[in-house]
């Protein structure tokens, strides 16, 4: 039997194992919005969460293409919470990114090799840059994701990595205060995450 889980979200969800990894409810079998880019899932203390590809594929592509051209560019969002790429343990780096898949994209197809968490914050389908302007990518959401997340029974690494361009709308220092997580900032552009690793961060 289906329902909707809820009524902010449009997922459906069947009877069956229930991952709180997203920071609510999600069926992990049925995605309503088609996410072709969940490769498996990861086995934490709070449940399983989602494990992200890192290669691109055609439908990424054409969704890309489709929103440089203005077609659905104001919806071209993923769920906000705690993916896994590759095989990450409580030590892992944790990235933080947006919502909009584009940024989304941006940082998984750059994190090939890497066992990583990706902490997705909701920017209203927002880009990282854009959002820290408009308040959506900032202090109140990361403490907020990390809350709903239950991130810190996740991991032992209290170590946020914020892409450089989203700092306009972070206090690394209230962000430490109200949970405990420490900010550094990463490169500019998700190209540059490899040597940004390679060199120790």
């Amino acid at each position: 039997m289906e329902q909707q889980c809820c009524k902010e979200c449009n997922c459906i969800r069947t009877t069956g194992v229930i991952t709180r990894a997203l920071g609510r409810e999600v069926d992990k079998r049925e995605w309503r919005n088609g996410e072709h880019w969940i490769d498996g899932y990861v086995d934490t203390p709070i449940g399983e969460v989602p494990k992200v590809k890192t290669e691109l594929d055609f439908e990424d592509r054409l969704g890309a293409w489709k929103v440089r051209w203005g077609i659905s560019c104001m919806n071209y969002t993923i769920k906000p919470g705690l993916y896994a790429v590759g095989n990450p343990n409580p030590t892992s780096p944790i990235f933080v990114s947006a919502n909009y898949k584009l940024s989304f994209d941006a940082l998984r197809s750059n994190l090939n090799g890497i066992s990583a968490w990706m902490l997705v914050l909701d920017t209203k389908g927002i880009n990282v840059w854009c959002a820290a302007g408009a308040g959506t990518f900032g202090t109140d959401e990361i403490v907020n994701r990390i809350e709903k997340t239950n991130l810190s029974k996740v991991v032992s690494n209290r170590t946020l990595i914020v892409p450089q361009l989203g700092a306009p709308g972070v206090s690394a220092h209230k962000v430490k205060e109200r949970s405990g997580f420490q900010v550094i900032y990463g490169p500019a552009r998700a190209s540059d995450i490899q040597q940004f690793m390679h060199n120790g961060r």
